[in-house]
This record gives structure tokens, C-alpha cells and sequence, in this order.
């Protein structure tokens, strides 16, 4: 039996200190007065435990080889177990029946309980040295001594440096993008069913689905999906375009808008109600540099064509709300059940490996994988 610490009280950690209780002694250490609160916004305060699609081309890298070893099937498995109902909704995420996070919080602290993890709350580490085969933590209370270590501190780099582990420097991702384009007329405003892209090293990559729009930017999950590719780039300047209508083409939708020429409308306004909301109607009015008040003939045609189909906005950077950041350490350093291969007795779970997924439930899959993983192995 092993005398072990997992530092992070977060999802990797919890459901890692619940798999190495089977067999070890366990210490949970927390900074917050309680463990899983970063649960508690996910999903919206629902909690998307994961997703049932196949995971292919949801990660930066690629993890089969440890959805192999636990995947969402599993997972869900191991909550039923926990006593926990789940459902799916049309796009196959996950959330418990309750739509309450504090449910998956709840069966995972009753657990830990029974499994007798020592759960430290409100008890910061502040330092980890490795003494010969051991590890000695710091704490503002006491120092102590461990056989082995688990780091589960999301994107904190503290230890890394401490422990001179190299790692890939953070980007925020899963985030909320600024515009160059003052957007304050649309705040508020969601499109659904739209298509939302942009080209990175000359591959263009789209994204369905919804858009929010913000003072002076763009949100929601389309944005989302595609900030994580920008983070993987650490450069967020670039163009982003939204198809507003993805299911007509362009010779379609000519041919409906010069129909319209036909309804003897009195000027642009009339002309574009009926298609958009009046807010984005206007926009897109004033991004072809057509007045309200201005009839509509042949030659605007093309110009709103464009501006339909290619609604563009120029990406000056982010806002501070990431749900996840991209880099940590690389897998490549790592066992096949994340052992530093460098320091023995030194495992990593969660955001602090270099693996980041888009929207969806992408990510807490990969808390649950990874913390189940070093738990069963460590």
C-alpha cells in the first residue's frame, strides 16, 4: 500500500483519489472550502458529464489509446454505479437527470467518503520537492511526506516550474472572441442553424450551430469549438465568416433575392424583412453600405449574396471566460498511464496534460479518462 497525494480537487482529481482508494492511502488536497466547484458552471450548471458521439477529431491530439481504457460508455457506467441518472439531448451530450452539477458533486464526494480519502479542503499547496523516491508538500499548515504524486491543477504551472517539468505554454480556449466590428446592435442576439468558419494554414474549418452575439464580439458554441483551434495556434488574429443561410447556395439565394426584386418593395429595409431579424437585417444592410431608405436593384444583388453567405468579422483577440486552456504537458512524456517519464512516482491527470477537446463534454471525458487511468494504475 502507497501513501498518496492528488493535488486538485477538480474532476480528474476526485474520480483518480476514488480509483487509488481501492488499494492506497489517499490525501485529496483542495484550495477551495469545498471539492468540485469548478464542476458547478459546466454545462451551463448542468454539468456535460461527456458525449456519446464518436470522439475522433475532438481533441488536439490524438487519445484513442486512453478512451480505449475508459471511454464514455464506461464513464457513464460508473456513475450509474454511483447512483447517479443520466440523459442525452439531440446532440448526444450528456448531463445528469437533475440538470444539476451539485448531483454529480454529491456521488462523487459520498464516494470518496466511503472509499476514506482524506479530504484536505481550504489547504493550499504550496510547494512539492522531491526527496530521493519521495515527495515532500508544503502546505501553510505542515509539511508532509508521500510515496507518490498526482497533479490535477488544471492549467496552474506552478509545480511544473518547481519540478523543472517542461510543458507547452497555456492559450486560452473555449472562448468568447473580440471583433474589430462594433457589434453593440446585436448584443444579446443568438442565430441558430448557421454555419461559422475560418481558415487556418490554408484548411478551412466550419463549425454548425449557434452564434451569441456580444458588445463587441462574438460567443456560443460555434465560437467556442473554433477559439480552440486558434489556442492550439496561440494566434487569435484572424477572419471569421458566417454563412447565415448554409442551406441555400449561392445561386439559390441570388435567384431568391432577385425574385424579390419583383415585390416592388419601397426601399432595403422592406426589402430585407421577412429573411432576418431586424438586427441582423441592418448589419448586414450596413455592411454592404446600403441605407435603409435606398431601393434595392440588380447591382446590390451580388453585394448581399456575400454578405449573406459570408458575413465576415475580423478577430482582434479574447475574452476572459475560457472554460479550458490548451498546452501543459505533453503526452509524449508520459506513460501510457501518465507517469512522468522523467520523476518516478509522478503522475498527471486532467487540464495540465496538453489535451484539450472542443465543446461538448469533450473535455471532462478527458478528466474522467485520465483521472481514472493514474487512479486504477497508480
Amino acid at each position: 500500500m502507497s501513501n498518496i497525494a492528488v493535488i486538485g480537487g477538480g474532476a480528474s482529481g476526485m474520480i483518480c483519489s476514488i480509483f487509488a482508494s481501492k488499494n492506497n492511502s489517499v490525501t485529496l488536497f483542495c484550495n477551495d472550502d469545498k471539492v468540485g466547484k469548478k464542476l458547478l458552471v459546466t454545462g451551463n450548471g448542468r454539468c456535460n458529464l461527456t458525449n456519446l458521439k464518436n470522439f475522433e477529431n475532438s481533441y488536439n491530439t490524438n487519445i484513442l489509446n486512453y478512451l480505449n481504457k475508459f471511454n464514455q460508455k464506461q464513464t457513464l457506467k460508473f456513475f450509474k454505479n454511483l447512483g447517479l441518472l443520466t440523459y442525452a439531448d439531440q446532440e448526444d451530450r450528456v448531463y445528469p437527470l437533475s440538470n444539476s452539477a451539485k448531483s454529480v458533486i454529491d456521488v462523487l464526494v459520498t464516494k470518496l467518503n466511503k472509499n476514506k480519502v482524506i479530504i484536505k479542503k481550504n489547504e493550499e499547496v504550496l510547494s512539492i520537492k522531491q526527496v530521493n523516491d519521495k515527495y515532500e508538500i508544503t502546505t501553510r499548515e505542515k509539511n508532509y511526506i508521500y510515496d507518490k504524486i498526482v497533479i490535477s491543477v488544471g492549467s496552474n504551472t506552478t509545480f511544473l516550474e518547481q519540478l523543472n517539468i517542461k510543458y507547452n505554454n497555456f492559450s486560452p480556449s473555449l472562448v468568447s472572441l473580440k471583433t474589430k466590428e462594433d457589434t453593440h446592435n446585436l448584443a444579446g442576439l443568438r442565430l441558430s442553424n448557421v454555419e461559422v468558419s475560418l481558415v487556418i494554414d490554408n484548411k478551412k474549418i466550419i463549425e454548425k450551430g449557434e452564434v451569441l452575439f456580444k458588445d463587441k464580439g462574438l460567443s456560443g458554441i460555434c465560437i467556442f469549438n473554433l477559439s480552440a483551434y486558434l489556442a492550439r495556434q496561440k494566434n487569435y488574429n484572424t477572419k471569421i465568416c458566417i454563412d447565415l443561410i448554409p442551406n441555400l447556395n449561392k445561386e439559390d439565394l441570388t435567384k431568391l433575392l432577385n425574385e424579390r426584386l419583383d415585390y416592388n418593395f419601397l426601399n432595403a429595409k422592406e426589402f430585407m424583412q421577412g429573411i432576418f431579424n431586424e438586427k441582423i437585417n441592418n448589419y448586414v444592410l450596413k455592411m454592404c453600405k446600403i441605407k435603409n431608405e435606398e431601393k434595392i436593384t440588380k447591382k446590390h444583388i451580388d453585394i448581399l449574396t456575400n454578405a449573406i453567405k459570408s458575413l465576415s468579422f475580423n478577430v482582434l483577440g479574447y475574452y476572459e471566460n475560457n472554460q479550458v486552456k490548451s498546452g501543459g504537458v505533453s503526452l509524449n512524456n508520459l506513460t501510457d498511464f501518465l507517469q512522468y517519464k522523467s520523476l518516478k512516482n509522478l503522475y498527471f491527470t486532467g487540464e495540465i496534460i496538453d489535451v484539450d477537446g472542443l465543446c461538448g463534454g469533450y473535455n471532462l471525458q478527458w478528466a474522467w479518462t485520465s483521472g481514472k487511468i493514474v487512479g486504477e494504475n497508480i
